[in-house]
């Protein structure tokens, strides 16, 4: 079986930093978020954007505003559900698409999933061959939502609150990346797992 590994960490602990080590490597990411953005875009999906949240969460060309949406579903369970009822099962369709086209493809290595609620969902698991914890400080990851995606401070917080603690998380990884110093450090790190972990495998695939 091709290696598949799913990342877990903090709101904003630089998954996808790790998870571009990888693709240097011959991984395929696999990145939910970014399905997400897709899923957004569809009709269907906007019309019952609309008729859950109003037209204040959309912008001006008629397009989702995800900052406004953020800002009215989070920290609101509520609101949280509906929306993840009407987006969640449409990314999971996409992303499971991307992961067997990754896993039926003769030049990918691995397959890496970059999907922020991979435990809390269910959805993932039996998937995955190895599980990786990205740990990082919460001044880092304040740090990195304020500059990187443009987050309101104490947003992180407020996210993470709705996702299993983390000491929970790292409990059930079975590698840690630490990711509080350099890109050289993190590249290092993935070097390191890549050769333990993947490289046998997919040497024997």
């Amino acid at each position: 079986m091709k290696p598949v590994i799913a990342l877990i960490g903090g709101v904003a602990s630089g998954k996808s930093a790790v998870a571009k080590a990888f693709e240097k490597r011959g991984a395929l990411a696999v990145d939910a978020d970014k399905e997400g953005h897709a899923v957004l875009l569809d009709a269907a999906v906007k019309k019952e954007i609309r008729d859950a949240f109003g037209a204040g969460v959309f912008n001006g060309q008629g397009e989702v505003d995800r900052a406004k949406l953020g800002a009215e579903v989070f920290g609101n369970a509520a609101k949280l559900a509906t929306l993840n009822a009407i987006t969640h099962p449409r990314i999971r369709q996409r992303t499971q698409a991307k992961i067997e086209a990754g896993l039926n493809d003769p030049k990918v290595k691995a397959v890496v999933l970059d999907v922020s609620l991979l435990l809390e969902s269910g959805a993932y698991e039996g998937k995955y061959s190895l599980l990786v914890y990205v740990e990082a400080d919460e001044a880092s990851r304040e740090q990195r939502a304020i500059q990187e995606r443009g987050w309101a401070k104490g947003q992180v917080a407020t996210r993470q609150a709705g996702q299993l603690s983390l000491s929970e998380k790292k409990q059930r990884a079975d590698v840690i990346i630490n990711n509080t110093g350099t890109l050289e450090d993190l590249d290092r790190q993935v070097e390191e797992i890549w050769q333990t972990h993947i490289e046998p495998a997919a040497g024997g695939h």
